[in-house]
């Protein structure tokens, strides 16, 4: 099968030494018949047309003279497999946005596959031709005498048919390579990406690292400070035995807090955090921690913060009582560290169509900085002058390995945030 030959003045080959008879070969001059015969061959196709457009400029063309929505039909249409190399320049390849979402959207059509030519083209001006092949059995080279000219009939000087089954081969041939080379190309090009992506983020984990040490310094060393402090003191003035010891115990206490959440974090990371899961009344924990709280907030004179909370019905849920204690506790702490006045509303309720059970705790605060909200669950992550942004990190995981979730939002028309945690609750 072949495609029709234009029924006008063309120049004919002579038999060539290789036996090719002329009938196998066509050089068209006239840029009118180049394009009728260059729609004319992507029109034959049956099931696979292989087009390598060199320049940018082909590019536009191409696009703007209807080719390359020809394609598309034909893999739409007759499901005919089109493998496209396009130029890899950067802005002169894309004038206009559509144009970028014609390109941009073809692959995504069953058949159609595109790769982007060698960036070499890019120093080589001196490829120009348009080769495409049809059914593996013609191929049709376009030569470009203008390439700035902005329609196929004003840029194309001359262009050469092939019928012949063995110097078609040869195009295949030298389109798969090059097809080949694309793919190694971008397979090199996501490669160089993941490696600058890990890079920086290497950079990025040695900046948080590198600020987590001189936080933790500081952290560990103000607490230490205090208890080696009041200790001497405690020597020199042992009347005073009730003041400093209750100054040793709350340094102590802060101290032991860090030490136990850089541990916690150890064991998230190695995946070694273990359960001890039992069930209880989840109200009942929340009221310890409440408890808990309100004694240390006791002596904390500067903070005129209350906490309501009005349980209803019991909820019973599996887990880890201690860990579950440790996530409320730090939720419940957090949005004291951000309130000097106000009510934090505590919440918890069944929700009984997922089976979970959700805690939400409510502040009137300064809320959380816009800057945080994306990594508010990471690890460093810390807007506030004391602690090293490990607690929101910690709750995450501990509240995702017992298989619920975390989420927080400012709230809406009025100060503060909200956190939510979901358990699921024993049914």
């Amino acid at each position: 099968m072949s495609a029709p030959p234009l029924e006008s003045k063309h120049d004919k080959v002579t038999e060539a030494e290789d036996g090719i008879e002329f009938r196998d070969i066509q050089i068209l001059s006239n840029p009118v018949e180049i394009r009728q015969q260059y729609i004319n061959l992507i029109n034959s196709a049956k099931s696979e047309i292989s087009l390598i457009i060199a320049t940018p400029n082909a590019l536009r063309r191409n696009l703007n003279g209807g080719i390359i929505n020809m394609l598309r039909d034909a893999a739409e249409k007759k499901n005919v497999k089109i493998n496209l190399i396009i130029p890899a320049y950067e802005d002169q390849i894309y004038k206009a946005a559509d144009a970028y979402h014609s390109i941009g959207l073809l692959p995504t059509i069953q058949n159609f596959q595109i790769r982007t030519i060698l960036p070499m083209t890019r120093q080589t001006h001196m490829i120009k031709s348009t080769f495409l092949t049809v059914d593996r059995q013609f191929s049709f080279i376009i030569d470009i005498k203008d390439d700035t000219k902005e329609n196929l009939v004003d840029a194309a000087s001359s262009a050469s048919y092939y019928s012949s089954k063995s110097r078609t081969e040869s195009y295949n041939y030298i389109f798969e390579t090059v097809w080949r080379q694309a793919d190694l190309y971008e397979s090199l090009a996501q490669a160089n990406k993941g490696l600058k992506d890990a890079y920086e983020k290497l950079k990025l984990h040695d900046a948080m690292e590198q600020e987590f040490i001189n936080l933790a310094a500081h952290e560990l060393r103000t607490p230490a400070q205090a208890i080696i402090g009041y200790s001497e003191m405690l020597k020199v003035c042992p009347d005073k035995r009730e003041q400093y010891d209750e100054a040793i115990s709350r340094n102590a206490a802060r101290l032991y807090s860090l030490v136990t959440d850089m541990l916690d974090v150890a064991r998230i990371e190695s995946q070694t955090l273990k359960l001890d899961k039992t069930s209880f009344d989840l109200n009942q924990q929340i009221q310890n921690v409440i408890a808990d709280i309100k004694q240390e907030m006791g002596a904390d004179t500067n903070k005129k913060v209350r906490i309501k909370f009005e349980p209803k019905d019991s909820i019973t849920v599996t887990g880890d009582k201690t860990r579950i204690f440790q996530v409320i506790s730090n939720l419940l702490n957090n949005a004291i560290k951000f309130t000097d006045d106000g009510t934090i509303i505590v919440n918890a309720q069944k929700n009984h169509e997922t089976h979970e059970a959700i805690i939400t705790i409510k502040d009137s605060g300064t809320g959380i900085d816009p800057e945080i909200i994306p990594n508010m669950f990471s690890k460093f992550i810390t807007k506030s002058k004391r602690g090293v942004g490990l607690g929101l990190f910690i709750a995450k995981n501990i509240v995702e390995a017992h298989g619920g979730k975390i989420d927080a939002y400012n709230n809406i028309n009025e100060k503060g945030a909200t956190f939510i945690v979901t358990f699921p609750f024993n049914r």
